[in-house]
């Protein structure tokens, strides 16, 4: 009974706020889209390209995928594009000027690898690009400015590396930016005008132990300063911005010892699957839990198309369990404007204006 009590009395304070979180809240709703994912897969990266989602790479449990499948949201049609050159899962992407840049992954779940690929959703073509310096899977990418930011993921055999590296697109070249202070792979991480929002991770190469850390990357001064915590030690989660100003974090996984899901054998994993949606608010570094995902997941791919959020694939606990769903998030206050803007001091306006952040 005490321990009930003091669970009871723990998540009060987590609820109203003493742990930077706010009251739980039901705004935003999900649904469920009737047109599953062609690939089922894990450890997939989705992008955007003019209102398009595209599903890259990936993971069933069989050798890597490498297909490329594109998302009409309007129509929700998927269509099959030209695959990857290099089959690859636990990778990032970004998307710069009409195409998308795969960064790093593994083949196999030991090698990282510092592969580069443009794809160009246009002429559904791809090109080798330069190799990051630092080879590294599990890590998150981030636009700011035109360029990518290659954030955090695990060398060979998962351990874990604070790399940070730039990508210019239109040189084709890497700078080495200074490393986060906290290394961690199967991080996400979302930009917010020049600064660059890390959750969560992994923090060894056990899986077993993640983080609740969130640091903001300050790419003008290029430095690291620690923000709210998250609700819980997560990794494998996904994080989105919207033009709410809002970030919204998805998913993640949490090693909980005996019980859980079903593995290969038939017995038990070690895996909590998690559904949790939190709100982050950059402006006031603040946390307010949102509705749950119907289906709990890591490892998913998570994009942005006119606000809402679309979560995508990813793995559920089990080795056979579905990874081709697709759950498009709401979020409170939409729709939202086109365009997001900000005062002249960078900070978020109260008024919605004309300034463009830029990709």
């Amino acid at each position: 009974m005490k321990h009930i009590i003091r669970n009871w009395i723990l998540t009060g304070l987590i609820l109203y706020g003493l742990f930077g979180f706010s009251a739980v809240s039901s705004a935003g709703t999900w649904e469920v889209e009737e047109n599953l994912m062609p690939t089922r897969r894990w450890g997939l990266s989705t992008s955007v390209v003019n209102g398009r989602i595209y599903a890259i790479g990936g993971q069933d449990d069989t050798p890597q995928v490498s297909k490329v499948e594109e998302y009409d949201t309007e129509k929700d049609v998927w269509t099959e594009k030209k695959s990857m050159p290099t089959g690859r899962f636990r990778h990032a992407t970004a998307a710069v000027g009409g195409k998308i840049y795969v960064l790093g992954g593994t083949p196999n779940n030991f090698q990282a690898l510092a592969t580069v690929e443009e794809y160009d959703t246009k002429a559904d073509s791809w090109t080798q690009k330069a190799d990051m310096p630092t080879a590294r899977m599990g890590l998150a990418a981030a636009v700011v400015g035109g360029q990518i930011y290659a954030i955090g993921g695990a060398a060979d055999f998962f351990f874990p590396t604070g790399a940070v590296e730039v990508y210019n697109p239109a040189t084709d070249t890497w700078e080495k930016k200074p490393d986060m202070a906290n290394p961690r792979w199967n991080l996400a991480a979302a930009a917010v005008l020049s600064k660059i929002y890390v959750f969560g991770g992994a923090v060894d190469n056990s899986h077993q132990k993640a983080t609740d850390l969130v640091e903001e990357y300050d790419t003008k001064t290029d430095t690291w300063i620690p923000k709210a915590k998250m609700q819980r030690d997560l990794h494998g989660l996904s994080a989105a911005f919207v033009n709410s100003g809002k970030i919204y974090t998805i998913g993640g996984q949490k090693w909980k010892g005996k019980g859980g899901f079903q593995n290969l054998a038939g017995g038990p994993t070690h895996w909590t699957m998690y559904a949790t949606v939190a709100e982050y608010d950059p402006e006031k570094n603040r946390w307010a839990i949102k509705e749950d995902m119907p289906t709990p997941r890591s490892t998913l791919g998570v994009s942005v198309v006119d606000g809402k959020v679309y979560a995508i694939g990813g793995w559920e606990g089990s080795c056979c369990g579905d990874r081709d769903k697709v759950e498009v998030y709401t979020p409170d206050g939409w729709p939202f404007p086109k365009t997001f803007s900000v005062s002249p001091q960078e900070k978020l306006a109260t008024i919605w204006g004309a300034i463009k952040q830029k990709e």
